[in-house]
């Protein structure tokens, strides 16, 4: 064999040999491959515990019809005796990565689920919806569900009056003796963004001048975490209420157990608070209905744009 041949050979052997890895490194991608299936099994675990707990929940509805497809045909907003306006703001599309759109929309197809369940549906809106969302919920057949589905912003379907805006780091509190109002529509901030901006929902609300409130959590029990929630356990808690009228049941029943810390009791008819960034005698959400004619009239906040 000539030593060019030599050469070719002795070059092509070495580009079919694999590149040698040290053991630290094997011993890293051994471990990233166990992590991985961890994390697996632990997905499994928790969509079965997420099984049951939906499960039980339906086993202790009232209306046992809601447990079938077919009992779920005429339990529809229009026929029901429940007028209570519940709406999510999804104006947010332009400041959400794919996977955090992909999140908000599961969050919205659970809160049509909870309100297609309920013994008493609310009246459920989605507002400002364009972008991927709006794709995402093409694709899942949304506009097949029994729900109010808008492309306009939502100062253009609900009059200004009207507009409650939730958010936690609001002054005033929802009240824990007062119904909620059907004059009055409950809007809940769509967005997806692990706490990147705090406070976006209350300086919109600041912005265009609505009324604002949170709801009453820190009166009832305490969290390890931030009083941020997301869309759907806000829905299902606002449910809850609706039908329970307490605060306290709703909250424990769908707040995650991993943020509960320890539950407060209290005979006080408007609870106080027990956050060190609100007023010890926060507003009630009855006196927070009242100041329409005030939140007009209010100091014009930063601007905002969005």
């Amino acid at each position: 064999m000539s030593t060019t041949e030599e050469q070719a050979s002795s070059s092509t052997s070495d580009v079919d040999k694999p590149p040698k890895i040290s053991k630290n490194q094997q011993r890293k991608q051994k471990r990233y491959a166990l992590l991985l299936e961890r994390r697996k099994l632990k997905r499994k675990e928790e969509k079965v515990k997420q099984k049951q707990r939906r499960l039980e929940k339906l086993k202790q509805s009232e209306d046992q019809s809601l447990l079938t497809r077919h009992g779920l045909k005429s339990n529809r907003m229009e026929n029901s005796s429940c007028h209570i306006r519940i709406c999510i703001d999804c104006r947010y599309d332009s400041m959400m990565n794919d996977k955090d759109i992909s999140s908000l929309q599961k969050q919205i197809a659970f809160c049509y689920s909870a309100n297609r369940r309920s013994s008493t549906p609310c009246q459920f809106y989605i507002t400002n919806i364009n972008g991927q969302l709006e794709k995402r919920l093409e694709t899942n057949c949304a506009k097949n569900w029994d729900i109010y589905l808008r492309n306009e912003p939502l100062e253009n379907v609900f009059p200004h009056d009207d507009i409650l805006y939730l958010t936690s780091e609001s002054e005033n509190v929802l009240s824990s003796t007062e119904p909620l109002d059907e004059r009055t529509v409950y809007v809940i901030g769509g967005i997806v963004d692990h706490n990147a901006r705090k406070g976006l929902c209350y300086q919109l609300a600041l912005a265009n001048k609505w009324r604002h409130a949170r709801l009453p959590i820190d009166e009832f029990i305490k969290l390890n975490t931030r009083r941020v929630l997301a869309c759907n356990h806000v829905m299902e808690i606002l449910l809850n209420y609706i039908q329970l009228g307490d605060w306290k049941k709703a909250f424990e029943q769908n707040i995650p157990k991993r943020k509960q810390k320890v539950i407060i009791d209290s005979d006080d008819d408007i609870p106080k608070t027990v956050s060190p960034n609100h007023p010890e005698d926060p507003k009630p959400c009855a006196e927070v209905h009242e100041r329409r004619g005030e939140v007009i009239e209010a100091e014009t906040p930063p601007p905002i744009d969005l």
